[in-house]
C-alpha cells in the first residue's frame, strides 16, 4: 500500500451510496460493507471526486475545519476511505461492476447503446470532421467513450480537451491512447461549470442531447462554456436543434404503462377486492409525458404532418423559460390523444441528425418523447389543434393543447 503524504494524488472509486444520519454522521456503503466515517466524508468525497493531492484537499476544505482536533480528524477520514478502498492512489479504469443506472455512465450498457446505434455517432462524427480545421483547439463536453475527441483529432485538432464527469474518462483516455492520440487529448474529469481551461477553445462539441432535446440541459451548459471557455467566434457541433411535434393517436396499451384508468381501478377491484378509484380521479385533467421507444411509436396512427415546436440557436443566450404555441392540421378524421416529439440537430454545413420515431430502429439510442393529453380530441381532416409548448429553464417541459378551431 502506498506510503500517504501530502503530495500523494488519490481518485475516488466511482460508485457508491452514501447515507447521513440526524447528526451528520455519514455512513457509506460499498462492497458489500457498511462505513461509519467521520463528519468531513462527504466533502472529502466531494472532493476527491476530482483526483488531487491530500495536500489541496485538505487546503480546499480549511474553512471547514476550525482547529487541530477537526484537521486530525479530517486527516484520520482520508485515511480511512484510503484503507476501505474508497479512494485510491491509482485510477479505477474499466467499466462499473454495478449494473444500470447505479454504474451510471461508467455501466458498459449505456456505451454500447450507443456505439450500436447505426445513426448517431455516426453523423456526429462527420459533423466533426466538417466543423473542426488544423490547428484548433477543441473543447469536448461528456466525453463518455472519447469518440468525438478521437474523431476532432483524426480531423487535425491540435489540442483537445475532452471533459467527463464519470469514472468513463480513464476508459476513455485508454482508448485515445491505443489509437495514437493520448498526446494531443487531454482528459479531464468533472463538470463543465467548474472548468477553467489553459486556453480558449476554437470549437465546442457535445453530445448531451436528451431524448427531448433540452432535458439535459445542453442549451444552458453550452451558454456557461461560451462564455468563459471558447473564442469570441467558437464554432458548435450541434449548432442548433428544432423540435417537431405531430399529432397521434396514443394505442391503449402504451398509454396505460404512464396513467391510472378506470380499466385499472376495476381490474384491480375484481383482483384485490379494494377500490383504487382515487388513483384514477387524481389523472382527471392531466397531460402525462414519457418517452417510448422510436420502433414503437412508428407504429402508432399520425394524424398531422410534424409541426415545429421551437428553434434553439445554441450560440444564442439561453433564456430562464421559452414559450411557443404550434398549430398543427389534422390530415384526416380520427381521435388525437397525444403528440409525439422529435427533434433535428445541426451537426455541420451539410450534416443534419433528425431522431424522427419513423426513421428510428431497435439499435436507435434516443427514445421518443410523448406527451399524451389530458383528454382525448376528436378532429376532422383540416381542424387546426393548437399547442402550447413551455420549457422550464431547468431541462424540464410541458406539451398541451390549448384548443381546437
Amino acid at each position: 500500500m502506498t506510503k500517504l503524504s501530502p503530495e500523494t494524488v488519490l481518485h475516488r472509486v466511482p460508485s457508491f451510496v452514501a447515507e447521513v444520519d440526524t447528526s451528520n454522521e455519514v455512513r457509506i456503503h460499498f462492497e458489500g460493507r457498511v462505513l461509519k466515517l467521520g463528519q468531513a466524508t462527504l466533502g472529502l468525497l466531494d472532493l476527491f471526486h476530482t483526483p488531487r493531492t491530500i495536500g489541496d484537499a485538505l487546503t480546499q476544505l480549511s474553512g471547514r475545519l476550525k482547529g487541530a482536533r477537526a484537521t486530525e480528524q479530517a486527516l484520520s477520514t482520508v485515511l480511512g476511505l484510503y484503507q476501505v478502498g474508497l479512494l485510491r492512489s491509482d485510477p479505477v479504469e474499466g467499466f462499473s461492476s454495478q449494473p444500470f443506472p447505479r454504474g451510471g455512465y461508467d455501466a458498459a450498457l449505456v456505451h454500447i447503446a450507443m456505439l450500436d446505434d447505426p445513426v448517431r455517432k455516426t453523423a456526429f462524427q462527420q459533423g466533426v470532421r466538417e466543423t473542426v480545421r488544423k490547428g484548433d483547439v477543441v473543447l469536448d463536453l461528456g466525453t463518455g467513450s472519447g469518440i468525438l475527441a478521437i474523431t476532432a483529432a483524426q480531423a487535425g485538432a491540435r489540442k483537445v480537451y475532452a471533459v467527463e464527469p464519470a469514472g468513463m474518462v480513464h476508459l476513455a483516455r485508454s482508448v485515445a491512447e491505443r489509437n495514437g492520440f493520448g498526446d494531443r487529448i487531454e482528459f479531464i474529469r468533472g463538470w463543465s461549470p467548474q472548468l477553467e481551461l489553459p486556453e480558449p477553445a476554437d470549437v465546442l462539441l457535445t453530445d448531451i442531447v436528451g431524448n427531448e432535446a433540452l432535458d439535459m440541459q445542453i442549451w444552458e451548459t453550452l451558454h456557461d462554456a461560451r462564455r468563459r471557455l471558447l473564442t469570441d467566434s467558437p464554432r458548435l457541433v450541434p449548432g442548433a436543434l428544432t423540435a417537431y411535434a405531430t399529432l397521434t393517436r396514443i394505442p391503449d396499451g402504451q398509454l396505460d404503462r404512464h396513467r391510472v384508468s378506470h380499466e385499472h381501478v376495476t381490474r384491480w377491484k375484481s383482483m384485490y377486492g379494494i377500490d383504487f378509484g382515487p388513483m384514477a380521479d387524481s389523472e382527471s385533467r392531466r397531460s402525462v409525458g414519457f418517452y417510448e421507444r422510436p420502433e414503437i411509436v412508428q407504429t402508432w396512427e399520425f394524424l398531422s404532418a410534424p409541426g415545429e415546436l421551437y428553434q434553439v440557436d445554441l450560440l444564442g443566450d439561453a433564456p430562464q423559460a421559452l414559450e411557443t404555441t404550434c398549430p398543427l392540421t389534422a390530415k384526416g378524421d380520427g381521435v388525437a390523444n397525444g403528440v409525439a416529439v422529435h427533434f433535428t440537430a445541426r451537426l455541420g454545413p451539410t450534416t443534419e441528425l433528425s431522431t424522427a420515431p419513423w426513421l428510428g430502429c431497435a439499435n436507435s439510442h434516443w427514445y421518443t418523447a410523448v406527451w399524451a393529453f389530458s383528454d382525448p380530441i376528436e378532429v376532422r381532416a383540416g381542424q387546426q389543434v393548437d399547442l402550447d409548448y413551455r420549457y422550464y429553464g431547468d431541462g424540464t417541459s410541458h406539451v398541451a393543447p390549448t384548443a381546437a378551431a
